[in-house]
């Protein structure tokens, strides 16, 4: 994908959150169908808890629809204002979590709470690989959300899209190979 199809991307989600800004529902609803699972991916991975990130996809679009007007497209991409109010509040959960031990699930020992350090780590590792994947075409970035997100066969996602199995196969290799080449520009590393 060159520059132009990123600009063409960004100036999509810039005219859809200018139609949240307006009132318009249905432009919320597309973008939370674009983002919604990445975003759900970002928070799950910085919380490790399915509810806290689910609390945390609403948030985020409850976040921009009431702040769409404030949205400037020329400062940021709309993908990097979602991850950082999504990490901004993934955080603040967690944190509010582990204030009130009384309503966790899971009790964890004393002074076995994630790092701090650590968690903005992975939320800027995770930033990253969002922002790079918002760069792929939608056939290849749905099967990747299917695949990696849902945790799919490639059978079960020929099924689901209905399409072959081979050109989902296809997709996905033209997924990870473009992943790979975005890896120096967002600095991503592979995970051994």
């Amino acid at each position: 994908m060159d520059d132009n199809a990123g600009d063409d991307k960004a100036a999509v989600d810039a005219a859809a959150v200018a139609r949240v800004a307006g009132g318009d529902a249905v432009a919320l609803r597309e973008l939370h169908d674009r983002y919604g699972k990445v975003i759900y991916s970002f928070a799950y991975r910085l919380t490790h808890d399915a509810t806290l990130s689910e609390e945390c996809v609403q948030d985020v679009f409850v976040a921009l629809w009431r702040r769409a007007a404030d949205f400037d497209p020329t400062r940021a991409k709309l993908t990097t204002w979602l991850f950082v109010v999504a990490r901004n509040r993934a955080i603040e959960l967690g944190r509010q979590k582990s204030r009130r031990p009384e309503l966790r699930d899971d009790l964890e020992p004393v002074g076995s709470s994630p790092d701090p350090a650590h968690l903005v780590t992975v939320a800027d590792e995770s930033q990253r690989v969002a922002e790079a994947m918002a760069e792929l075409p939608e056939d290849q970035l749905a099967v990747l959300r299917l695949s990696y997100f849902d945790g799919l066969s490639h059978s079960e996602i020929a099924e689901v899209i209905g399409i072959p199995l081979g050109t989902v196969k296809g997709r996905m290799r033209l997924a990870l190979e473009r992943l790979r080449s975005l890896s120096d520009t967002y600095d991503l590393q592979a995970e051994s």
